[in-house]
């Protein structure tokens, strides 16, 4: 039996995946400084492979009274970073720490619908060669500044991976920002909706079962508005454990149906009672819900 419940707008910490990797040190922290009356943002950090850095900016559709940030990655050529849910070939979710941060009562990291790759150690979920990571944050107080102090570990990865942590520094001044940008409004945009946030051709309906017949199997349906043929779904755990790629069943209509299948049935008992995020990525929209495993 599931139990759905709403779909929340703070991602917690992703727990580390543990697996054989190259260890890299990046310089920080990166501080803040004033590089035009136009542009609020830290000097670009360059790293293995990649480089980094974040800034803020005003963007439509942003929450009132809240600050909009973005974390930017541009990697090399191949080179990728990852999801919520890095995939079956394993890697390292981002894990974002804003405890030393002021005048920050809440810091809300929002991921873009990813894309999924395969190589031979199996499916990969992330972003490959260019990431940005939207933040929505609530301040203390909106009339002060809010001095953003940021640790960020995360994995830059091609056929290895090189876990990576650099921390930013950036003080935003209270009033409206100069627009972000357009790559900054794509990424915002590119955000899965839920609720009263929903759009005309987002997915809907989703639909939690057990097939009759089976053990270890979930199979999860939604109505996906236009070609149901670029129909896809992304889960991911609260807790950061591991979770199969849904494969896709069948169409009927709109509706698309993906089984979640645990080739061993206790790895699906020991997840019972957690909360499984559920992001719905089709030809017209994208959306996000949720339901627990009972």
């Amino acid at each position: 039996m599931m139990k759905f419940v709403s779909a929340p707008g703070t991602y917690g910490l992703q727990r580390p995946w543990a697996f054989a990797m190259i260890i890299v040190a990046l310089a920080c922290p990166v501080l803040s400084r004033p590089a035009s009356a136009q542009e609020v943002a830290t000097d670009w950090i360059d790293g293995e492979r990649h480089r980094a850095r974040l800034f803020a900016g005003d963007v439509d559709g942003a929450v009132p009274g809240t600050v909009t940030a973005f974390i930017e990655m541009t990697m090399d050529k191949g080179w990728k970073t990852y999801w919520r849910n890095p995939g079956t070939a394993g890697g390292i979710p981002p894990e974002f720490n804003w405890t030393a941060s002021k005048n920050v009562a809440k810091a809300d990291v929002l991921f873009p619908v990813p894309k999924v790759s395969s190589d031979k150690a199996g499916d990969v979920i992330g972003y490959r060669e260019y990431a940005i990571f939207p933040v929505r944050i609530t301040p203390v107080d909106a009339a002060a500044p809010v001095e953003i102090d940021v640790s960020v570990n995360y994995g830059i990865c091609e056929k290895l991976c090189v876990p990576a942590e650099t921390r930013f520094t950036l003080t935003v001044p209270p009033g409206k920002l100069p627009p972000a940008g357009a790559d900054a409004q794509r990424a915002y945009d590119a955000v899965p909706r839920s609720g009263r946030d929903l759009k005309p051709g987002d997915p809907t309906g989703l639909r939690v079962e057990r097939p009759a017949g089976t053990s270890g199997v979930i199979r999860l349906s939604a109505d996906f508005p236009g070609d149901a043929s670029v129909a896809a779904m992304f889960l991911a755990v609260d807790s950061g454990r591991f979770l199969p790629m849904p494969v896709r069943q069948g169409t009927t209509g709109e509706r698309v149906a993906f089984d979640l299948v645990f080739s061993n049935p206790d790895d699906l008992a020991v997840l019972k009672g957690a909360a499984v995020s559920v992001v719905m990525a089709g030809e017209k929209g994208h959306s996000e819900d949720r339901f627990i495993i009972d």
